[in-house]
């Protein structure tokens, strides 16, 4: 999809957001946290963020992933091109909490819990990933590494 386009859609989210709408807008990593910016909108009951990785390290150039985020029960596929393309997600959002599975085309599992502050000014997400069997272990022995948890936290800026 083209970027002005899924731009657009966060533009047009607030009109199109019940529930979910909470989430909407842009947010900045905190401290802590690897430096990205996210643009969350809706599109009926998805949440499609973008998100922004400004060059770092061994990348010289920005980094955009596009990653979708049903809230209403059902299930998702991305289509964007990218990361994310060929993944599927089915989540749900209850009061302030947004929990969403996510598998991706390599048989990655992504178990993302977000969690937004009384206030609605900041928000964590708490993810799980978990290799496919497949994936090599760290010695090479061919049984994959367990699931990591990683915690990001976000504070809205728009």
């Amino acid at each position: 999809m083209n970027k002005l386009i899924i731009l657009g859609m966060i533009g047009l989210a607030p009109l199109l957001a019940e529930g979910p709408k909470d989430f909407v807008g842009t947010w900045k990593a905190d401290p802590g946290t690897p430096n990205m910016t996210r643009l969350l909108g809706v599109d009926g009951n998805v949440i499609v963020m973008t998100e922004i990785q400004p060059p770092s390290g061994n990348r010289p150039n920005t980094l955009m992933i596009v990653r979708m985020y049903p809230t209403d029960g059902h299930e998702v596929k991305m289509e964007y091109d990218g990361l994310w393309k060929g993944a599927t997600a089915t989540g749900k959002m209850e009061g302030n909490v947004l929990t969403v599975d996510t598998v991706a085309a390599n048989g990655t599992k992504y178990h993302d819990v977000w969690t937004l502050s009384p206030d609605k000014m900041h928000y964590t997400n708490e993810m799980v990933i978990e290799p496919p069997p497949q994936a090599g272990g760290e010695k090479g022995d061919g049984k994959a590494k367990g699931p990591r948890t990683v915690k990001f936290g976000f504070t809205r800026v728009q």
